[in-house]
């Protein structure tokens, strides 16, 4: 399989040196500036790393005026995808620049504010430059050489969930307060793309091809008609997931909305044997709904299936006590959601655990590769994923667990 994804091996013609050296201008506020010899831009990432955007990484060295010596600074560019295929398809309109791009000038550095004034902390990327003219680009400070790696996995022990569960927790209470004080995030919404067109058609064929895999296991026919049922209404329920709760029922956080292992990156202890930070990325899909979007991506996503049964309740908890607690250092005016409340969130939005289960679970047994998404339609119910003894122990358990709560009804 090839190292890097296809479409990053050659970089934009746009990216060169008038590009860094306006951009640098700007964001170091010095006209003068010049760069120094010469750079190299090479891929960001993995294939299957991410779907709506290219990405590539390069090293700039600089000369400020007034100043002595060179300047350096790492670089991440993400760029709108060109070639044809579902990365194009679902970015092909500018929505989830946009959003990212409110986000980093915007949201996060409001979000940061309120949550140092309150004595917590949220890692986030420094913002070098952005734009959708005339081209779409983000360039962001890259954090890797400072120690932060990239999430290639879930996540095996609640010890090293735990960074990711606090910070998940700070970016929705901040989001709540910033809300309720400073600005509306109650517009930001991705519902139309999560829940329609090419990303509805993904769920859908890869709920399709769940059912037919899984209806050529002995004694599962009753799970098969039960899910057929729901796949029957898929776009209804993934409506409902992504519909913000009205003012009577329930709360509402900004989410992540795309909260996994791959939008996560973490730094280690000096030894390397344990996680002392996680910080998230990528924010193109971030929603105003309720919290459970992103809380169930926590127990389903974020930590392997082993960490999700054995801490599940331990999880949910220290989530809900750091969310209250940074809350209540703020000031927040109003009530503060309880930890029934996050329960009964989870419980209304059940069907995003259905959707993990027969979707996302398999997506941590295989390969991920460039194009995977492209053939979609086709699906693939004979992937050697369905006769892996382990995938095959978790859907067990996992869809006896979701009948006995009742979210196969």
């Amino acid at each position: 399989m090839a190292e890097y994804s296809v479409d990053e091996l050659q970089a934009p013609v746009w990216m060169n040196d008038q590009f860094f050296t306006e951009i640098l201008r700007k964001s170091e506020n010095d006209p003068s500036l010049g760069l120094v010899g010469g750079y190299e831009l090479l891929p960001a990432t993995k294939p299957g790393d991410h779907y709506a955007s290219i990405m590539f990484r390069t090293c700039i060295r600089y000369r400020l005026s007034g100043q002595p010596g060179e300047q350096e600074i790492n670089l991440i560019i993400k760029a709108q995808p060109m070639a044809d295929g579902f990365k194009k398809e679902i970015s092909k309109d500018n929505a989830l620049f946009a959003k990212e791009i409110k986000m980093y000038s915007e949201i996060l550095p409001a979000m940061v504010k309120v949550l140092k004034e309150a004595g917590e902390h949220l890692e986030v990327a420094r913002l070098i430059h952005a734009s959708l003219e005339p081209n779409v680009v983000v360039v962001l400070e890259s954090l890797t050489p400072k120690g932060w790696i990239p999430g290639r996995e879930s996540v095996v022990s609640f010890e090293e969930a735990f960074p990711t569960i606090r910070n998940i927790a700070n970016f929705h209470a901040a989001s709540l307060y910033v809300n309720q004080q400073i600005m509306d995030l109650s517009t930001n919404s991705v519902k139309e793309i999560l829940a329609e067109g090419v990303v509805l058609n993904l769920f859908t064929k890869g709920f399709e091809e769940f059912c037919v895999a899984i209806g050529k296991w002995e004694g599962y026919e009753s799970f098969v008609k039960k899910l057929k049922t729901l796949l029957s209404t898929m776009d209804q329920r993934l409506q409902d997931a992504y519909t913000a709760n009205p003012a009577t029922v329930g709360y509402n956080v900004l989410n992540h909305a795309d909260f996994s292992w791959k939008n996560v990156m973490h730094k280690r202890s000096s030894d390397g044997r344990k996680v002392v930070d996680s910080m998230l990325i990528d924010y193109q899909c971030c929603h105003w709904g309720s919290p459970a979007v992103d809380v169930w991506s926590l127990l389903d996503l974020i930590v392997d299936n082993r960490t999700k049964t054995a801490h599940r309740s331990r999880m949910l908890y220290e989530y809900h006590k750091q969310f209250a607690k940074v809350l209540d250092k703020m000031g927040f005016m109003g009530k503060i959601p309880t930890l029934v409340d996050l329960q009964m969130e989870l419980l209304r939005k059940g069907f995003l655990e259905v959707l993990h289960v027969t979707v996302f679970e398999k997506y941590k047994f295989v390969q991920m590769t460039d194009t995977m998404f492209d053939s979609f339609d086709e699906g693939n119910p004979d992937d050697p994923c369905y006769h892996n003894e382990e995938y095959c122990d978790i859907i067990r358990a996992e869809l006896i667990s979701l009948l006995h709560r009742g979210l196969l009804d």
